[in-house]
């Protein structure tokens, strides 16, 4: 699974790509030939619009499959459903494709992989995962951020040379 914002769909919250991973020949070649490639976009799954306003967590991802936490949006809108019904679409679909790899983005609170947004939505990152991400890696999906995608391929692919 890779997150569809960076394959050069436009579908993050300003209604454009994060990235566009197709544009570098050199990952891109081999990752379309060694692995069927599955897009997500865990918000659009879950209903919201593309644009769409930008959402925080205010909990860690744990208190909120626990039902105690929230993902506000910017306006102060409870789009935690939203986020919580996109999530469990996207841990349905990996199932599904018996999914081992995800190359998700970074600090997303749906795909954030390593940290967050803190919830006040003055850009203050803290460590945690987004809610999506914190579901696949519960289900023991190995996980990387964009960041990281050379490390995927060196992990996944014997022969890869960056």
């Amino acid at each position: 699974m890779i997150s569809a914002c960076l394959l050069g769909v436009n579908c993050n919250y300003k209604g454009g790509c994060s990235y566009d991973f197709t544009k570098d020949s050199r990952f891109w070649s081999n990752l379309k030939t060694k692995f069927n490639i599955i897009p997500i976009c865990p918000e659009q799954q879950g209903g919201l619009p593309t644009p769409r306003i930008p959402s925080e967590l205010l909990d860690k991802a744990e208190v909120i499959e626990q039902g105690k936490g929230r993902i506000i949006s910017k306006e102060g809108l409870d789009v935690t459903h939203n986020f919580v019904k996109g999530a469990e679409e996207i841990l349905r679909i990996a199932r599904l494709y018996s999914v081992q790899y995800a190359v998700l983005k970074s600090k997303s609170p749906s795909c954030g992989v390593n940290s967050v947004y803190d919830g006040t939505f003055k850009g203050v990152l803290i460590p945690g995962m987004g809610y999506t991400a914190y579901l696949l890696n519960k289900s023991n999906i190995r996980l990387f951020d964009e960041k990281d995608f050379c490390d995927f391929l060196k992990c996944t692919i014997s022969n890869f040379k960056v």
